[in-house]
């Protein structure tokens, strides 16, 4: 087939995929040579700097932020959970006790993180904290075991999750511990970070626990993501991710350290609300990628789309909040973002120097940090 033809083709699936008046003018056909026209992809990607001083900490040492500049960097992803203990404070146990996650299985993800960076990623942000069921030591075992840096994340997830001292203590009580645990196991970032599913607001002990993060991250200098309820039903408004923004800016903490998380699960195909969020100068997380379908991974490009057209490719991360497979064989692995949304991105237009920034600048720019202590 030829190429005139192909691009034709190609143009009018993208039209269907995008639909009538969601996008079409993030499509452009000139001669048949592309197919998208997005004005924050005119000029060549630019080296990135960053502050004297700052640094990536991982969860093995502290490292300059261009040490990950070979590969992708993927913002949220689980190397050890177990949702398991997520039916809230209270819940009685399950009658029949569930298998192990496959996150338990230390040898297997090893393996995985070894296909990773075979598969171009330098970097993976694991996203959980204790109230997740998060094992630390097998995050340092599998970090000391591969090339990929591993950062650790700290937090608290949910109301549904949070331990029954949260309901007493104060924010500022709440972020002292926050700070003490970034300290002593090395967290490089506060994440997620997010409200119950279906919520028509964050809970009281919820902005409490939003407001504590960012002041433990006023503290310290480490970045926050965010995780939205987007799709978990009809309650769920679709300004919440702003709502999270003014929380933790309320408290101090600057946008460039924050990404709002799990806006991909928001079926928005003018992108309005991630606009504003960029606007203000915080990142957009589309960290379910290839995952949870909430939002069709079509939609979801379709978005993506419309959000570089407006000029915002240097505040878009991408990852797939993957949480492990049982065999090697099972699926495509910790690498999902890589080898399955970007070639798709590239098949709608996106130059290679947009989703380089992307995948390797944008995150890096985000996890770079001055380290304070107060």
């Amino acid at each position: 087939m030829d190429r005139d033809r192909l691009a034709t083709l190609n143009r009018r699936e993208w039209l269907r995929i995008l639909g009538a008046g969601a996008g079409l003018g993030v499509l452009d056909c000139l001669g048949g040579e592309r197919l998208l026209a997005t004005a924050g992809q005119g000029a060549a990607r630019a080296r990135v700097t960053f502050p004297r001083g700052a640094i990536v900490r991982t969860i093995l040492k502290d490292v300059p932020p261009d040490a990950l500049g070979g590969g992708a960097t993927l913002f949220h992803e689980h190397l050890s959970i177990n949702l398991s203990m997520l039916g809230g404070r209270g819940a009685p146990p399950p009658a029949t006790p569930p298998p192990p996650p496959a996150t338990d299985d230390v040898e297997l993800m090893v393996q995985l993180m070894n296909k990773a960076s075979a598969e171009g990623v330098s970097c993976i942000v694991d996203g959980g904290h204790t109230d997740m069921g998060r094992k630390m030591a097998d995050l340092k075992t599998i970090a000391s075991r591969t090339k990929v840096h591993i950062v650790a994340a700290g937090g608290l997830y949910m109301g549904r999750s949070y331990p029954e001292d949260v309901a007493k203590k104060s924010d500022d009580q709440i972020a002292d511990d926050l700070v003490r645990e970034a300290r002593d196991e090395r967290h490089g970032a506060f994440g997620e970070i997010g409200e119950n599913p279906n919520a028509a607001e964050l809970t009281l002990e919820e902005r409490k626990v939003f407001r504590a993060v960012g002041k433990a991250s006023v503290r310290t200098g480490i970045p926050i993501f965010t995780h939205n309820s987007y799709g978990t039903g009809p309650n769920v408004p679709k300004d919440i991710g702003l709502q999270q923004l003014d929380i933790l800016e309320s408290v101090g903490v600057r946008p460039q350290h924050i990404a709002i998380g799990h806006t991909c699960c928001l079926d928005d195909p003018s992108a309005t609300i991630i606009k504003e969020i960029a606007k203000r100068g915080a990142f957009v997380g589309f960290d379910r990628v290839t995952t949870v379908q909430i939002v069709p991974d079509a939609k979801k490009l379709a978005m993506v789309l419309a959000f570089l057209e407006a000029g915002f490719a240097d505040k878009l991360l991408l990852a797939a909040d993957f949480i492990g497979q049982r065999t090697m064989t099972e699926g495509p692995g910790y690498g999902r973002t890589i080898t399955g949304f970007l070639p798709t991105m590239r098949q709608a237009g996106v130059k290679e120097e947009t989703i380089q920034m992307i995948v390797q600048d944008n995150p890096r720019r985000f996890l770079a940090f001055n380290p304070v202590s107060k």
